[in-house]
């Protein structure tokens, strides 16, 4: 049994689950609690632990499994755990993971003929760079999720998410371009919308389903890591000296669509979109990322009303279902 199977009034849920997350908390009596992210390959369950005693309770690790005993009730319109009793497992964690439903390699042979069809020399130059010279950066690019949590939170979940983002931006560049701007680059937006979350396979450490920050991503996240890379590999183009100026500004709009593309100062992005590409990869991101935020909640559990999902504490919502 699995959490996919948990119900409210479960008298004693018997799983094993690999802890994503963990925080302590305090109750109003000063009593230090857990809280746990739990998850397996098919759903996950938001925890507590109230019996937690730092000094004598068995160390919980992000990352390693467990075999719980839970008690499921409803909490503000989703299922909660409480943990009755736990004990480390010998189980894997990546037998843990959530995997892309999605062909690898066709997605990557999609990506590859997607850049392979660009026009603009240094565009082309930067895209070819990143993904495809170095072995270590395209195995990673082809394994990262796309997030911890929000979307496409999977192995293979950052391939999905870019593959995803390209099908739907082709007809959505061809319509501006058409009736709006023929000078619009379609080079540049799906550059925007393969390179924003590049970073992430520095950002994330998924050598365990657990996705857990690395030091440098802590530091550093995407938003700033893509420009940079974007700056360092422009920099070794071989024909950026020929006309310096444009260069430069050619350089300068590759690195403001990744710089740009959560779109405001309050989501993290260092500067607004001012371009028309920028502007449109913010969307198209925004887009994709809600969209599959709800596909887990509309293909997931029933919460308290019948026919809608559980509650997204992201979207502070609940979803109708899909049959």
């Amino acid at each position: 049994m699995g959490l996919a199977a948990a119900k409210e009034g479960e008298e004693l849920l018997q799983i094993s689950a690999l802890v994503e997350s963990k925080s302590t908390s305090m109750t109003k009596q000063g009593k230090p609690f857990l809280r746990l992210s739990l998850k397996d390959e098919n759903a996950a369950l938001k925890c507590v632990f109230w019996e937690y005693d730092p000094e004598k309770s068995i160390k919980i690790e992000e990352g390693a499994v467990y075999d719980f005993d839970l008690r499921v009730e409803s909490y503000n319109g989703s299922l909660q755990g409480t943990v009755k009793s736990y004990f480390p497992s010998t189980r894997d964690p990546k037998s843990f993971a959530k995997k892309t439903s999605f062909d690898r390699a066709a997605m990557w042979q999609n990506l590859e003929e997607t850049v392979a069809e660009f026009t603009e020399p240094l565009t082309k130059f930067v895209a070819q760079e990143f993904l495809f010279s170095h072995k270590k950066v395209t195995e990673a690019f082809k394994e990262a999720p796309a997030a911890r949590g929000v979307h496409n939170a999977w192995y293979g979940g950052l391939l999905e998410h870019v593959w995803s983002l390209c099908k739907v931006a082709e007809p959505v560049i061809e319509h501006y371009q058409k009736n709006y701007f023929k000078s619009l680059s379609r080079d540049k937006v799906l550059f925007g919308l393969i390179m924003h979350d590049a970073g992430k396979i520095a950002e994330y450490d998924f050598s365990t389903p657990a996705f857990k920050s690395t030091p440098s991503g802590i530091l550093v996240n995407h938003i700033v890591m893509g420009p940079a890379w974007v700056y360092e590999i422009a920099n070794k183009w071989p024909k950026k000296d020929e006309d310096p100026a444009t260069f430069r500004m050619e350089r300068a709009h590759l690195m403001h669509i990744l710089a740009a593309h959560h779109g405001r100062l309050e989501w993290g992005s260092p500067v607004k979109p001012a371009t028309i590409e920028a502007i449109l990869v913010h969307h198209l991101d925004n887009l994709d990322s809600k969209v599959l935020h709800a596909h887990d909640f509309v293909t997931g559990k029933e919460g308290s009303v019948a026919g809608f999902s559980e509650k997204s504490f992201i979207e502070q919502t609940s979803f109708m279902l899909h049959k």
